[in-house]
């Protein structure tokens, strides 16, 4: 999928056996990928991976 714009939201949740997740993306008049995490404890170590794939994966311009 190829978006461009300056502005953007969206959110997708999803539960299984118990346990949910939820993404959220935000794109506001910036010109570089930023990454914030709020990680549960014992999953911080994720952060550092998930950020890089992240930014390697989606661009702003």
């Amino acid at each position: 999928m190829n978006v461009q714009s300056m502005t953007g939201f969206a959110r997708a949740v999803a539960e299984y056996n118990g346990t949910s997740i939820a993404w959220e993306v935000k794109s506001v008049n910036g010109k570089s990928v930023e990454v914030r995490l709020r990680l549960p404890q014992g999953f911080d170590r994720l952060e550092t991976a998930v950020r890089q794939t992240v930014q390697k994966r989606f661009a702003r311009g």
